[in-house]
């Protein structure tokens, strides 16, 4: 395939390329810093734009089969974060200019409360540090319930990241906000893994996934 990958200067979106290629998809990647993405690949072609301008997605988004999205947010207590909202925004007006359909993205577990969480996540970290950051990923979430059911979109909801390599194990799933009784934590290679997963099947069309590890403290 042809994806067109958002984020992937950050150390998920670094996985997701990585895992693309190694998977022979064709990758373009638009990024703020280029120096920051390392890998080199005939497969891989690496834009400077900026990622919230729907005329440069548009025009780098031509004869992409999908749109994946590793962006990572920052928000804290008091700092405000809508890096979420905005790049949805500007991604589904490109998909729907350029006849892209296909969208997968990564948020979290529990961007919206339910009392099954993990205490801490629950109680802790999402009403204070993550308070912020949280919000955006609901609301970019709720856009595209309310606002986009032309596009085939697959939000990937991952627990506590770790940089651990994969060892292919399998990866738990659950349509919700977490995934009962499993680890609290997923690998990124294996998010990446995942992501491109959801681009060969239509189990997870149109929904929210929470994901966990197997094989990960």
């Amino acid at each position: 395939m042809k994806l067109l990958v958002l984020g992937a200067t950050g150390p998920t979106g670094q996985q997701l390329v990585n895992e693309a290629i190694s998977q022979n998809h064709e990758v373009i990647a638009v990024v703020r810093s280029p120096e920051k993405l390392t890998t080199k690949s005939d497969k891989l072609k690496v834009i400077e734009g900026n990622i919230l301008d729907t005329s440069v997605l548009k025009e780098h988004m031509q004869g992409c089969d999908a749109v994946l999205s590793a962006l990572g947010g920052r928000g804290g207590i008091t700092t405000p974060c809508d890096i979420y909202t905005q790049s949805a925004k500007a991604v589904v007006s490109a998909m729907r200019d350029t006849g892209v359909k296909r969208f997968v993205a990564v948020t979290a577990w529990g961007t919206k409360d339910d009392p099954g969480l993990p205490f801490f996540w629950r109680w802790v970290l999402k009403p204070s540090f993550l308070r912020n950051l949280v919000r955006d990923m609901e609301l970019f979430e709720d856009f595209l319930l309310s606002d986009c059911s032309d596009i085939n979109y697959t939000i990937v909801r991952p627990p506590r990241l770790t940089n651990n390599p994969s060892t292919g194990a399998r990866i738990l799933t659950h349509i919700g906000q977490f995934v009962p009784g499993a680890n609290n934590a997923i690998c990124r290679q294996d998010v990446a893994k995942f992501m491109l997963q959801c681009l060969g099947t239509q189990e997870f069309d149109k929904q929210m996934v929470a994901i966990a590890g197997t094989d990960v403290p």
